[in-house]
């Protein structure tokens, strides 16, 4: 965790250094938008009007003509009006200063701040003249007309002209600082949830004795039995909805996503104002349509950096709360569905906008749409609905490898078309976009703020990446790391035993992620769940097993994630050497003994498209339990063994950790493994490899294919029965023909006045029902927890 913490705030504060390098915070916090609106609007209401030391282009002859207000002047002559023409015009000192005395001195500005207003916006900050010099003696009767052109009198500003400038100020900043205001109100409200979780597993780890008496109080049993247990609607939870349409959350987790899209929904709608007549906007619809826009905009940026958080295998927030990955997955999905939506509604804003026939209509649009800033804007908005669109489970489940290679190209486009969005066209350029004068500063404030979000977006995706690669690098076995993979005759599984620099941290319930470049996929990575592990110290012939030699050099990676009980996440990672000779056979010590005993297995399903089908996200228990239940299908053994292996541990006198057991298993005194498979080839192959020697431990298996001539009740082989010995057989290790009865298997394990932990890993449908029955035990008053490893998509 400290590597990850560590790259984390490493790439935070190099963002934060550049956000700052622009201006310091957002607006509203750190960064004000219009202040001191009164003589700011005192400045647009006369900005646009010439001068008598205007300049103008030679073409125009101003000899001779006069400069009264109403002469007839070539609109298309354009003046030129410098800063030290203003400083020097005595009516525009005058009538500036005039202004800001009345109008701020209405909204209680002291003599000081009328002041300092009119040092800002009448002389560019230049300390004379003075305010108090450029009073006039006498106060100006004569009020400009609204179409006036020149300023050559101290005159009193038009009283149309003030009051639509400044109120249009006054309303859009306060839109903008409502924006702002409701962006953080949801990101501390989704990260602080994850962190007032993460206090409440560190209070339990404090407080071991408080939790679990609270869980069997009333309220304690009905909440497991109505909210933290059941699936939120029947029993469906990892069984995929009718034709893939997705997976239906566990109820505590909809229950969070449904007030967290509510949430988006209200804070998107709410609180707009108009303020017409305006002078940015033309029409109400155009004011409401801009609001709508740069509302959804900024709250699109919010989520998606909070979905790229959520998305990464580093994500410290899995370290602090306890939770899998395959929970922030499912976060990760809900909130890039809602950060598209809010992305499309801009789009949408936007174009309604610009075709407002109060605008200039269509052609308008077309104009703007032309500019690089609009397309880069267009085409943010399509990357990500694409990646949004790509995204449903179907083709997750289909076409894994190319899905995960067109989803993270369609991200990185859809972050940089928002950086040529933003950036470029708002940040590098303070000057209008218009020849309205009043939105110079309407675009004037859009450099800062906004790109604020994406940049955290940029710092997670770098801190993800970074820690994996740093990970890779630190626990590299240098020059010469290798794995070994053996084909178990008569099925589709490979055992691949991988000798890392080191195991430390590796326990029950882990997975490792490995790393296929030998095939021309260095992007690629796997999940896959640790069976069975060695340390410098064998703890027992329950480690040793037979494997394949090497033939051939097919280099891959390996990543190894704990994401136990304890607040805590290590990584570690080799490269490794991959081979397959299904026919040769000899023991691990040999390669085990080469790299000081340390080493780790892991039971792999062959399937298309390079073990697509295996990606998977662990849920560490963080209770602990008098029994422990493994209920396992198929392939899903390789969650359990690890178990077996640490409870195997702690019961015996040899183990590396006798009598310290963790998590789970730290009370366990009955350890109890259910599993069913169809190749019965597959269950003697784990019986004799990875159950020989595994005390106490009481197994039952099922196999759902074909016995290939054995009984219906199968003892264990002659060869396995002389090396089991008597050292403590497992208990009851018969096979019995057809499929498990998980009511029954559930049911028989309880006791009454016991803690029982019931951990799945299997089909989705083993898994449902393994939850529909847990339920029903809670409701009965039993005490029990239910853990489940996912195969997610």
């Amino acid at each position: 965790m400290f590597s990850t913490f560590s790259l984390f705030a490493a790439a935070v504060f190099l963002q934060a250094r550049d956000v700052s390098g622009a201006k310091n915070g957002i607006i509203g916090f750190g960064i004000p938008l219009y202040e001191d609106a009164c003589s700011l609007a005192c400045h647009d209401s006369l900005s646009s009007l010439y001068l008598g030391c205007t300049t103008f282009p030679e073409h125009h002859n101003m000899s001779g003509m006069s400069m009264s207000m109403d002469m007839d002047m070539d609109m298309e002559m354009m003046g030129t009006t410098s800063e030290e023409c203003r400083t020097s015009n005595m009516p525009w000192l005058q009538t500036m200063a005039y202004c800001i005395q009345q109008a701020c001195g209405a909204y209680g500005y002291s003599v000081e701040k009328q002041a300092k207003c009119f040092s800002v916006h009448a002389v560019a900050g230049a300390l004379e003249p003075t305010f108090h010099d450029c009073l006039p003696d006498t106060a100006p009767t004569v009020e400009l007309p609204q179409d006036a052109m020149w300023l050559n009198v101290t005159s009193l500003v038009n009283h149309e002209t003030y009051h639509a400038t400044c109120g249009t100020l006054e309303e859009f900043a306060r839109s903008e600082y409502i924006h702002t205001k409701y962006s953080l109100i949801l990101y501390l409200i989704v990260i602080g949830a994850c962190l007032a979780w993460g206090l409440k597993v560190q209070l339990a780890g404090i407080f071991p004795d408080i939790y679990p008496r609270w869980r069997k109080t009333t309220l304690g049993l009905r909440l497991q039995q109505h909210v933290t247990l059941p699936a939120l609607f029947g029993s469906r939870h990892l069984e995929p909805l009718p034709a893939n349409l997705g997976y239906v959350p566990g109820r505590v987790l909809g229950i969070s996503i449904s007030i967290y899209v509510i949430l988006n929904v209200i804070f998107s709608s709410i609180s707009f104002r108009s303020f017409q007549p305006n002078i940015y906007f033309p029409s109400q619809q155009f004011e409401l349509c801009e609001y709508v826009g740069n509302r959804t905009g900024m709250l699109s940026l919010v989520n998606i950096s909070i979905a790229i958080l959520f998305a990464g295998r580093n994500n410290i927030l899995i370290a602090i709360t306890g939770w899998s990955q395959n929970t922030f997955l499912a976060w990760h999905r809900w909130t890039a569905r809602v950060a598209t939506v809010q992305a499309i509604v801009h789009s949408i804003a936007y174009t309604v906008a610009y075709v407002d026939p109060g605008y200039e209509g269509a052609p308008s649009y077309s104009s703007k749409a032309a500019e690089p800033f609009m397309w880069w804007g267009i085409l943010g908005t399509v990357a990500l609905g694409l990646a949004t669109a790509f995204a449903i489970l179907p083709i997750r489940i289909t076409f894994y490898e190319l899905f995960l290679a067109v989803h993270i190209v369609l991200v990185v486009l859809a972050l940089i078309a928002c950086w040529y969005h933003l950036v470029p066209h708002f940040g590098f350029k303070a000057e209008a976009k218009s020849t309205h004068p009043g939105l110079a500063n309407m675009f004037l404030f859009l450099q800062y703020g906004y790109q604020v979000w994406l940049y955290i977006s940029f710092a997670f995706w770098a801190a993800d990446r970074l820690a994996r690669l740093a990970r890779v690098v630190y626990y590299n076995r240098p020059g010469d790391a290798k794995a070994v993979a053996e084909a178990i005759p008569g099925c589709n599984i490979l055992q691949v035993t991988v000798f890392p620099r080191t195991t430390r941290g590796i326990g029950p319930g882990q997975h490792t992620f490995l790393y296929f470049p030998g095939l021309g996929r260095l992007w690629e990575s796997h999940p896959f769940s640790i069976a069975a592990w060695e340390t410098h110290q064998a703890p027992s012939n329950f480690a040793s097993s037979s494997i394949s030699a090497s033939s051939k050099d097919n280099k891959i990676y390996s990543l190894a994630k704990e994401l136990g009980t304890a607040p805590s996440a290590t990584d570690s990672s080799d490269q490794v050497k991959l081979a397959a000779t299904p026919h040769h056979q000899e023991t691990v010590p040999h390669e085990s003994q080469k790299y000081n005993g340390v080493s780790f297995r892991l039971l792999i399903r062959a399937h298309s498209g390079m073990t697509a089908t295996l990606q998977r996200h662990l849920s560490s228990p963080s209770t602990t339990a008098d029994t422990v239940l493994c209920v396992a299908g198929g392939l899903g053994i390789t969650y359990a063994l690890s178990f077996v292996q640490g409870y195997a541990n702690a019961v015996s006198p040899e183990g590396e950790h006798a009598g310290k057991s963790h998590g789970v298993m730290r009370k366990a005194r009955r350890f109890i493994l259910a599993w069913s498979a169809k190749e019965i080839a597959f269950i003697n192959h784990v019986r004799k490899n990875f159950l020989a020697n595994a005390p106490g431990v009481e197994t039952s298996f099922w196999c759902t294919g074909p016995m290939e001539g054995l009984t219906q009740k199968s003892e264990l082989p002659k060869d396995e029965k002389r090396e089991t010995g008597s050292s403590a057989p497992a208990i009851d290790a018969a096979v019995t023909v057809g499929r498990m009865h998980i009511a029954s298997v559930i049911r028989s394990s309880l006791e009454a006045g016991q803690q029982t932990a019931v951990l799945v890993c299997g089909p989705a449908q083993m898994a449902d029902e393994a939850r529909k029955q847990v339920v029903g035990c809670v409701k009965d008053g039993f005490s029990i927890d239910l853990v489940e490893e996912a195969f997610a998509w």
